[in-house]
Order: C-alpha cells, then structure tokens, then sequence
C-alpha cells in the first residue's frame, strides 16, 4: 500500500499507548469510557442520543425464566465493560421459543443464559473481572445504508483528540462478521472524507478495497447526519475531557446516536483511510479550541481531500521580554512577573513560590494557559523565568514595554471613560453567566423521592444544557484591553474569575469539576475541616430553635415590609415554586422565597440581616459608585459578603438551631465529598450528627451540585464560603477593621488595599 510507505507517520500500538493514550488520557478517563452504563446516563443527560436501556443484570439469579419471557422481540446484549465488541449478542426477532441474530442464527433460553453468564463471569470485561449485562434497544438501520449490507447494524467510528475529529469510518458488517460491525471479524471499513462525509475506500482486515462482497462501490457514499456527527464528536470531547477519544455512532432515520466511547480506540482506521494517523494527530496538537463548532471548523479545514475554506492563520498574542502572569496556584492565583529569555533551556520559578507536589508550572500569558516543566531558583528582579522555546505560540517582541498597572495618581493616563467602557464589558458577560442555573439539577424533586424512599437507589442528576456560545465569552474577554488606572487590578482579577467560571461551566458533569470548582471558589483543606468539626462538637448540644413557624406567603409580607422600613420598596419579592434554596437575592432586584419554605420566627430574623441586610444593602450601595463592578461583585466579593450576612445574623444573639451550625456543617460535607459518594456522604452525615433526613440530604446536594452519577466522588466547594468568609470578617473586626467600609459596594477585604488608592467613592448609604 501507498501510505505504509510512510511508515514514519503511521501510529503504531506501542506510539499510540505511550504518546497518546498515557499522556492524555488518565486512569479515570480510561475507567469512565470503559463503563457503558455510565457513559450512557452521562450523555443522555446532556442531551445526545444513545440506544434506550432496558435491562442491567449485575447477577446470575436475575436470569430467571420470568426475566427472558419479559424481553422485547429484538434488542441486542452487551457487557458493561466489554471491549472489541466482544459478547454482543444482536437479536432481530423472535420466533416461537427462540431469537434470530443479526447473522441469523437461532438461539434458545439456554444459548442467552450462557452468552449471559459469561458475561457476568468477566469473559469479554476489558479488565478480566466479573461484569455487568446490558439490555439495549435495536437501532434501526438508516434506510439509505441498506444498500451496504443486509446483515446487522454498520456504525461510524470517529477519533477525536484536541476536541477535533481527526479521522472516521464507516463500518459494515457482513455475513462472516456474523452481523458485527467489527473489522477483526470481517466487516468492511470504509474510510471517510472528514470534509464532507463521503466514503473513500475501504478495508476488509487488512487489503485495500474498492467494492464491497454485494457490488456496491466502498467510495462515494455519503454518509447521513454528517455534520451532526462531527458536532457530536468535538462535543462529546468537550464534555468527558477524554483527550485521545475514539466513538462510535449509528445512524438511524430519526438521527445518530451513541453506541459508546473507547479511550483505547484502535489502528485500523488508518488502513481504511489509507491516511497516517500521526501526522492528523500532530496538526492539532497545539491549537487552541474553544467550542464545538470550532473543532469542526478546525477538522475540515484541516482534514478535507478538498479545502473548505481558507485556513486562518493562527492568531498568536505579542509578549516583550518581561511580562506580568498568573501563577494557577493550588489553592491562590498570583500575580508575577516574568522575564522573557530566548536563550535559556530550562524555566525557573522563584523558591517562594514553587510546590513541590506541582510537577508541571501552571500560568496563563496573555490569556493563554500553559503548563510547563519548572525549576526552583534564586531569582532577582523578577518572579519567574520563561525560556523562548516553550513560547512558541507566541511572538517575542524587544521593543514591547510590561503591561503593568501601578497604583499611584494614574487616572489622568486614562480617562474614567476608558475604563468605564471596559466595566460595562466586564459587567455584561459576567451578567451573561448564569452560573448556579447550570450547576443546579433540573430534576431534584424527583431524584429526593426515589432516593428517600428506597435504601440503595443512587441519584441521578441532568443539568440544563450550556450554549454552544459560552466559548465566545473567552474570546471577548481577550479583547478587553489593559490600561493603566488605580482600580485596574479589580477589573484584572475579575477577567481571571469570570474565566474560572466558563471552565466551572464547561466541567459540569465530567470528571474535571472538583478541580475548577476549587479554582474559583478554593479548595477546602484538612485544617479547615478540623476547624468545622471543632466547632459543631463545640455546639453539639445547642437547642433547636421552637419559636413560631410562619409560611412562605407570611415570610413574603414581613420581608416587604424589612424592605419598607429602609426606603428600598423598589425591592421584588416574589415566591417560586422551585429552588435549591429558601430565599435568595438576585442582582435584579428581586428576593425570591420558595413556596413551599417555612420559617421559624428566628430564622426569619436572621434572614431579614442575612439576606436585606448585607446582600440587598451591598447591591444598593454599589449602585451609587462610578462603576458598575461595585454592584456586580468584584473577584471574590461573595465570601465577604456571605461573612458580613452570617455576622449580621450571630449579632441577633437569637436561638438559631441548625441554621448556626449550616456554615460549619457544610465545609465538612464539602471535604469528606471528595472521598464518598452521594449516599455514603449521607450516611455518614446522619451516624456523625443525628440530623433529619431533608437536611443531610439538603446538604448532600449542595456538595454534590454539577455532578451527573450520585456514585462519582467529588464536591463542589461553593458553600465553603460561608464558613470561610466568616472567619474572614472576624478576624478583620477583631484587627481594627471599620465593617462600614465593606458596605461601599459588592467588595472583598482584600480590595480595601486597591480602593486605598483611589478617593472618588462614596460612602455606604444603607447600613444596619
């Protein structure tokens, strides 16, 4: 064959496993795309079609006589954790007492309780243990890819790396293959212009074809749903964070659905296409790609036998030879400054700042993200040195001067106009994530009914669906330039933040949201758990709060008339029927009560200065300030202000019950999250604290928000802010601190020391 003369840019096993599949996809990811049960809920919940699941035996004793009698007339039999397809048993109708295969051959009761035990006993499981059957719904077949094959179900194999489909085929079972689209077994693989989704060729093991057993031609077909299937393939990507992902489709009349991912996708595709894997794969090694339709773009114009349209040229920031960048630190972004050498070989990072459990240096650049090797170093000058030869997306510019926004009398540089323009950019995309209505389950009534009511159920969740145009926000805000200015770094600091939150976003559901869940909102640590154990044995024995319980309509008028006593009746309160939360505020001006809450007089109270008292009262006087980031929250504002609303309310000096231990209660669910699942975390809530059903199960929720499998381990780490924030805010009153000042405007402490250096702010206006 022409392309085996290229050997050097065929991917072989050995390449395929060590530069590939080790590198870029881990043992979570391997484990998670082996695990069809999983992958299925997964992907369903996102809304991409899969075969319909109507059985999981995870046990001999299910195969009862009852069992087989209750099957459908055709459905197809799968292990779990099968691989190579494997076990698979396709039936296409039954006749009397026995089931037609796709290769028509006739099976009894006692032919699919054996094909069924050895499923179970780990004969096809990818890992030699004992598995779990599948009992799925048969596809049916596309009407124009009945003219491939009469026997069994052709599929597509795609390979997706960098969220770019690389290369495809279409694979046709034949008789020999006993209607198993499986090259190993003899069906065809037909190789697929990316460009367009026309056949090219094919291969039948390993010869090179041009005609398929029954005379239809392996090159021109055009294969349905084409576009639909890349869009799938780059979103799926997106969404696992497999980085060398392989996926298999099958196209019905309806549309395409998911047959299941492969982390260890295999190398006949390339015989198929007579195309050498390596190279494709090299192309888009180091691009940068920010949506679906990007990476679909991308395959296309990369990967067409005819172009497209016209490649752009990369676009790559200019950096000077020193520079401002964020170290990505653990648990704390910091601001450094880095000097640009093209001579060195090696990067250096100053000793202070170095972790010695990081292997890799994690920084963003002009916008870009890199991870880089580093070594520690005594540096002068400067933080961080970055050697030439890993800047290669870049352009070094000599003559470029540092960006850099000193803090003393600037203002006259830049007009207040400037700025002001990029706070109403800044403020309109932060307006346009909505983040808590991603990372809230659409179906938590009815996943708390099963769960409550039945011993081992384990909760699913399904997430409203992200736009396809969240990715755009990145871009936009790259564009916002830096200026010089006293308040600049408030700005700065909150481009970084409303980026944490797209990555929060794009997370949801995959095995990457703990880790940017701790990048925005930190990372809860061993000696913080202490301190929240420490403090709930501390008040274990606090009485429950008994005064008067009022409803929700009750609640509405008493906060109406809060709102009254301190001219602010421009407030909304209006009930809803569904929240994660009793009573919330928004930055529209609205408080919003559950329907269905009730309140103790109080809780109540406390909420009264816990809600008005520092949310509203903040949003009220941030609105009078020049800039709108007063009033849309500055790059952490939320845990100072979650501090101030639990200080208001512990000021009350009144019987709060469980509502005073909540904070402190939920860091420790946070952190024991990360090592349980949803019903161990429960379990473990009511042995350790004797709490009500509603509330370890509340409390479950808010760890376990943004994750699809009540099984997987994982937190999101929001809600530690409360028990953070607090802490925070005393230890600043307890130092000296004036609380008034934290009430100019949606700000963090750590602002104060920015705000220092500017003069035209005004006063807070609502106080408690």
């Amino acid at each position: 064959m022409e392309f085996l003369k290229k050997s050097k840019d065929i991917l072989g096993m050995n390449s395929r496993n060590l530069e590939y599949i080790s590198r870029y996809n881990s043992s979570k990811d391997k484990k998670f795309a082996d695990d069809k049960i999983s992958t299925k809920r997964f992907l369903e919940s996102r809304g991409i079609g899969v075969a319909k699941l109507y059985h999981v035996i995870k046990k001999h004793k299910q195969l009862t006589n009852e069992f087989f009698n209750s099957l459908p007339d055709q459905f197809v039999i799968k292990p779990n954790k099968g691989f190579a397809g494997g076990g698979i048993v396709v039936i296409v109708k039954k006749s009397g007492k026995h089931w037609i295969t796709a290769g028509g051959q006739k099976l009894n009761q006692d032919d699919l309780y054996r094909s069924c035990i050895d499923i179970l006993d780990g004969k096809y499981s990818i890992s030699g243990t004992s598995d779990t059957i599948l009992f799925e719904e048969l596809l049916v077949l596309h009407d124009d890819l009945k003219r491939l094959t009469s026997n069994g179900l052709p599929d597509i194999r795609i390979i997706a790396f960098n969220r770019v489909p690389i290369l495809a085929m279409l694979r046709v079972p034949t008789e020999e293959s006993d209607g198993k689209a499986n090259m190993e077994l003899g069906a065809y693989g037909l190789g697929i212009d990316i460009g367009n989704g026309k056949t090219t060729g094919g291969a039948y093991y390993s010869d090179y074809v041009k005609k398929l057993s029954n005379g239809e031609s392996a090159v021109g077909f055009q294969v349905p749903f084409w576009d639909d299937i890349l869009y799938a393939t780059s979103k799926i990507q997106i969404v696992t964070g497999i980085g060398y992902l392989g996926i298999d489709f099958v196209i019905t009349n309806d549309g395409i659905k998911v047959l299941e991912l492969n982390a260890r996708a295999g190398l006949k595709i390339q015989i198929a296409n007579q195309v050498p894997q390596k190279k494709r794969l090299r192309k888009v090694a180091d691009l940068t790609i920010n949506s679906a339709e990007e990476g679909v773009q991308v395959a296309k114009t990369l990967f067409s036998s005819k172009p497209i349209i016209k490649p752009e040229i990369p676009f790559k920031p200019i950096i000077g030879l020193q520079e401002h960048v964020l170290l990505n630190g653990r648990e704390k972004v910091h601001h450094l400054t880095a000097k640009i050498d093209s001579l060195a070989e090696e990067n250096f990072l100053a000793s202070r700042y170095f972790d010695e459990k990081s292997p890799l240096l994690d920084i963003t650049i002009e916008g870009k993200r890199l991870k880089l090797p580093v070594r520690k170093k005594r540096l002068s000058g400067v933080d961080l040195v970055l050697a030439g030869k890993f800047l290669g997306d870049f352009y070094i510019d000599p003559s470029k001067e540092i960006s850099h926004a000193e803090s003393q009398d600037l203002v006259g540089q830049v007009g207040e106009q400037k700025l002001k323009n990029i706070d109403d950019k800044i403020t309109e995309i932060d307006e346009s994530i909505k983040l808590l209505s991603y990372i809230n389950p659409q179906n938590v009534a009815e996943q708390k009914e099963l769960f409550l009511s039945h011993e081992n159920y384990v909760p699913r969740f399904y997430y409203k669906e992200l736009p396809a145009e969240i990715s755009n926000l990145r871009r936009d805000l790259k564009k916002i330039p830096r200026v010089k200015h006293p308040l600049f770094p408030l700005f700065e600091a909150k481009i970084e933040e409303i980026e944490q939150k797209i990555s929060l976003l794009e997370a949801v559901g995959t095995p990457e949201f703990t880790k940017r869940s701790e990048e925005l909102y930190g990372k809860v640590t061993r000696t913080e758990y202490k301190n929240a154990i420490k403090f709930l044995d501390q008040y274990k024995s606090m009485p429950a709060d008994v005064s008067p319980v009022v409803d929700a309509k009750k609640a509405t008028e008493i906060v109406k008339q809060f709102l009254k006593q301190y001219k602010l009746g421009h407030w909304q309160v209006k009930q809803i029927s569904d929240s994660v939360a009793d009573i919330q505020v928004t930055k529209k001006g609205k408080i919003l009560i559950k329907e269905t809450a009730t309140f103790t007089t109080n809780r109540l109270n406390a909420l009264l200065v816990h809600e008005v008292g520092a949310h509203v009262f903040r949003n009220e006087n941030g609105k009078q300030q020049p800039f709108k980031i007063f009033q849309r929250g500055t790059a952490g504002y939320l845990q100072t202000e979650e501090g101030i609303a639990i200080h208001n309310q512990n000021m009350l000096g009144l019987n709060l019950g469980e509502k005073f231990i909540a904070p402190a209660l939920l860091v420790a669910t946070i952190y024991m999250a990360k090592t349980m699942n949803f019903r161990e975390l429960f379990n473990w809530l009511k042995d350790t604290f004797d709490i009500s059903d509603d509330m370890a199960w509340s409390r479950c929720l808010k760890a376990k928000r943004g994750f699809t499998d009540g099984n997987e381990l994982g937190c999101f780490t929001k809600d530690a802010i409360y028990f953070r924030g607090n802490n925070e805010v005393e230890k600043f009153l307890k130092g000296g601190g004036n609380l008034d000042e934290l009430y100019i405007g949606k700000i963090s402490i750590a602002d104060l020391k920015i705000l220092e250096h500017y003069k035209d702010l005004k006063p807070a206006k609502f106080l408690l």
